[in-house]
């Protein structure tokens, strides 16, 4: 299947019009919730569990989007607590060989990640083939490490499908660290991280663009220091709505710079 795709690939590359300008990519949060009700507070924070998910298309709905490289994503008065569970080594969880069970305890939650992965030279999703991977969230401590899957499936039937699968045998993980910051004026936890190159570009001359992620961090609750905290709590919201936002940084590419855009959604708080 490897073979296949690499020669795919490469068909696109010489088949492409060389020097067409990317577009802007376009960014949708099209989910984000949470389980517990109130707004909490810094003094009485309410455990809760987080329903988060994007969408990232091009202005031209026939091509890929540009390959992002930074994302930030944090909300509104939701403050991550790492000591409410378990932790497992970064290391142990960037093995190919697959999650050791010790670190069965630190896992915190679950989704999907689809993507298209084509020539670099050539945007055309029907020149794409499409890469679904299972998602699985860690607790490392600093933060989380995002573990990605093909669980050597085959890719899946279409773009649309929720089916498991890549033409490229993918077993990685991502670091990405907490960092508390004021999200629409609240305290907040900000989940930040960097995509390696092995997951930019699998292969030489090849992206790899993100479509959708969808993931869903489970209600756990742990009492530290007399409070009752969640691994995310609501600790505070203006107002009757809250801010979810998410921050992509696009890679740079010897014709387009890197590109920063924020998207937000209001949810009830």
């Amino acid at each position: 299947m490897r073979k296949v795709l690499v020669a795919a690939l490469a068909l696109g590359a010489l088949v492409a019009v060389a020097g067409v300008a990317y577009a802007a990519n376009t960014y949708t949060l099209h989910k984000a919730s949470t389980s517990a009700k109130g707004k909490g507070s810094l003094r009485k924070p309410i455990p809760t569990n987080l329903v988060f998910g994007f969408r990232v298309g091009e202005t031209d709905p026939s091509k890929r989007a540009t390959v992002i490289e930074k994302y930030a994503i944090g909300a509104e008065g939701l403050l991550a607590n790492t000591k409410v569970k378990p932790k497992c080594a970064f290391t142990d969880l960037d093995d190919q060989a697959g999650v050791p069970s010790r670190c069965n305890k630190a896992l915190v939650g679950r989704g999907i990640v689809k993507n298209a992965a084509g020539a670099s030279n050539n945007q055309s999703l029907s020149a794409s083939a499409a890469c679904n991977l299972q998602l699985r969230l860690y607790n490392i401590g600093t933060g989380l490490a995002i573990r990605l899957d093909s669980n050597g499936q085959p890719p899946p039937p279409s773009f649309e499908s929720n089916v498991i699968g890549c033409p490229l045998p993918i077993a990685t993980a991502i670091r990405a660290t907490y960092v508390k910051t004021k999200i629409a004026g609240i305290t907040g936890s900000d989940l930040r991280f960097t995509v390696p190159q092995n997951l930019k570009h699998p292969l030489t001359g090849v992206d790899n663009s993100i479509r959708e992620s969808v993931s869903t961090i489970a209600l756990a609750d742990k009492v530290i220091n007399g409070k009752r905290w969640g691994f995310y709590s609501k600790v505070g919201c203006k107002g009757t709505r809250r801010t979810v936002r998410a921050t992509f940084t696009t890679e740079a590419t010897s014709s387009e710079p890197a590109r920063k855009i924020t998207a937000s959604k209001q949810v009830k708080c």
